[in-house]
């Protein structure tokens, strides 16, 4: 059974003891006893949409730089771009936003890669045992590094119930070919009644799928790539989609996808979770969020699939409520820890250590 150590974190503590919360998590989990000298290892993360402060800190993952430094190895931190329209949608605004929030070589020692290259086309093709792929496409830095630490910042999703290790993994590192083959399952529709004719959702749209039919808003299914941009952008709830109708299979996608970067090098592959700032909606938003949960604590392992049980497990235990109930009640994060275990990424089984 494997093992998942949590360090408690309340809600006023500063960031110096949250990083050394980190550092003694690190010491006591052994997270990272599996890296050696030379390796080149990723620290996956998610540097926050422009305007959000709810994001993993800098000042937390300067231990793990230090410690991986310490064995020798030769870290980066890197992420992939994303298929909306935003800061993130290349590699060049996406480097300038994550030096802005802080994650610099001077603040860090470690420099920052976008994991798919200028345009999220740098990709590598990889063979997986799913139900529902036999390849998936991966951002080619995250097959290629000697290593990973994925450090995951839990939220609630509005389409996938949570975003976690498994999340940050399938989603987080597939190229923008991986994650068109796991929205595609999903195409939204405007509503002619609430549409304003404003035009936002136009600008948006990646895809150019959408055009204005003489004051209203119109949705070409066969261009849509199912990203759900023009939902978030929309300010009068014009956009709808039945998110409940393939919800399930999205986070099956996600969960495939994942299997394809964690293939063969489990041993190499460490997680840091934190529930901490625990907001309704994840990091992707371009916008200041208010914690929907109390500060948890910080989870480590080597298992993606117990790390993201383990926290659901402990949301519910401290609150008494599910994590869906703060975020969006029939969006069930479990799919995707269900069919991660049923395809072979991990198990939900686990022990947990906590750490003093």
């Amino acid at each position: 059974m494997e093992k998942v150590y949590w360090i408690k974190i309340h809600d006023q503590e500063s960031s110096i003891i949250r990083a050394e919360k980190v550092r003694r998590l690190i010491e006591r989990s052994g997270m990272l006893n599996g890296f050696e000298s030379e390796d080149m290892v990723g620290i996956k993360l998610h540097f926050g949409e422009k305007e959000n402060d709810t994001h993993i800190a800098p000042a937390w993952v300067r231990p793990v730089v230090e410690e991986l430094k310490k064995r020798g190895a030769k870290p980066f931190l890197t992420d992939t771009c994303v298929l909306y329209r935003g800061q993130r949608h290349n590699a060049v605004d996406h480097l300038m936003l994550a030096y802005r929030h802080g994650f610099t070589v001077k603040n860090l020692g470690a420099p920052v890669l976008i994991a798919d290259g200028l345009l999220g086309n740098n990709e590598r093709e990889v063979a997986v045992a799913g139900e529902l792929f036999q390849r998936v496409a991966l951002a080619s830095a995250a097959l290629e590094a000697n290593g990973l630490v994925v450090m995951s910042h839990v939220t609630g999703h509005i389409s996938t119930g949570m975003g976690a290790a498994i999340k940050n993994l399938g989603m987080g590192f597939a190229s923008r070919k991986g994650k068109l083959r796991q929205h595609s399952v999903m195409k939204p529709a405007v509503s002619p009644k609430k549409c304003t004719g404003c035009g936002v959702c136009i600008e948006w749209c990646p895809a150019d799928a959408i055009r204005m039919d003489g004051d209203k808003a119109v949705i070409d299914e066969k261009k849509c790539i199912g990203c759900g941009e023009c939902l978030t952008v929309c300010r009068f709830h014009a956009v709808k989609h039945d998110w409940r109708m393939n919800e399930r299979e999205l986070q099956q996608r996600m969960a495939e996808h994942a299997l394809g970067v964690v293939k063969g090098r489990e041993k190499k592959i460490s997680y840091l979770n934190f529930l901490t700032s625990i907001t309704k909606d994840c990091d992707c938003f371009g916008k200041k969020q208010d914690p929907v949960i109390p500060d948890i604590g910080i989870l480590a392992g080597r298992d993606p699939v117990a790390m993201d049980m383990a926290g659901l497990d402990l949301i519910e235990r401290l609150t008494g409520k599910q994590l869906e109930a703060y975020s969006y009640p029939d969006t069930h994060p479990r799919w995707q820890i269900e069919h991660a275990e049923k395809v072979g990424l991990g198990s939900c089984r686990y022990e947990l250590v906590e750490v003093d």
